[in-house]
């Protein structure tokens, strides 16, 4: 932050250049002295205000900013914490799973067909064949039993341990639930700061190409803009700073309900 001695130096030489500008003839003709010298009395006056509110916003946009990584940083860690709760043995029973439907695909095709072929043989009246369909497809009726019981016992296994899963994360995705809806509030105002940030520098603008120009009138009136502006921003970045703490206590809240 600047020191009271570099403002002092800093608000002096804005002034020199405005009499600088004056004495070569660049000062607007319309601008009558009173206004002029009043207008250079409210620049000296507003100064360390406008030095003062330009270091605050880059020190309260900065803590946001490490707040915002430390945020994300820790919520990427939660998730993958709830994503690794009974992964290995979600992992085995998937597998298990897969493996007995690959095993057993072949005969329940088979066992399938032969049923469908059956029936479409009775359709045509062809009771001789619809027999011979019948007899094979009964053949294969203990096996395809038996693959159809072993695959329903893999998947209820592979259900229930999911559920199993999903009633140990509960806890701390609830405490998380908020987050989403924080979020877009925090992306709403910064949206607000980014829309007076830009008023702020067309302020900035006018302010110094006033001073280049001797225009303290001008001059005073850009800094004035810019340090309302600053004063805006002031409140949008903590009121950001605010909702990135509800995060960061939802996390905390979160991490306490994991999962052992």
């Amino acid at each position: 932050m600047n020191s009271p001695s570099i403002t002092s130096r800093i608000r002096s030489l804005t002034v020199l250049l405005l009499i600088l500008a004056v004495l070569s003839g660049n000062t607007p003709r319309a601008a009558a002295a009173s206004d002029w010298d009043e207008a250079l009395d409210q620049i000296n006056d507003l100064y360390s205000s406008y030095i003062s509110l330009q270091a605050s916003v880059k020190a309260e946009s900065k803590r946001n900013q490490e707040l915002r990584k430390q945020n994300t940083a820790d919520l990427a860690a939660v998730n993958a914490r709830l994503q690794s709760t009974d992964k290995s043995l979600l992992s085995r029973l998937k597998s298990e799973a897969d493996a007995a439907r690959k095993k057993h695909a072949v005969l329940l095709e088979q066992y399938a067909s032969l049923g469908k072929q059956a029936a479409a043989a009775r359709k045509a009246g062809n009771l001789k064949s619809a027999a011979a369909f019948d007899l094979k497809r009964n053949k294969l009726k203990a096996a395809a039993t038996a693959a159809r019981v072993e695959i329903k016992t893999k998947n209820t296994a592979l259900t229930e341990a999911t559920s199993a899963a999903a009633a140990k994360n509960k806890p701390a995705k609830d405490a998380l639930s908020p987050v989403s809806g924080i979020r877009k509030q925090i992306t709403a105002g910064n949206k607000q700061i980014s829309e007076a940030q830009a008023l702020r520098s067309e302020a900035d603008k006018q302010y110094k190409a006033a001073v280049k120009a001797g225009d303290a009138v001008t001059a005073a009136a850009g800094m004035k803009h810019s340090c309302a502006r600053m004063t805006e921003i002031r409140t949008y970045l903590q009121q950001v700073y605010v909702l990135e703490q509800k995060i960061t206590a939802a996390l905390r809240l979160a991490e306490s309900r994991l999962p052992e």
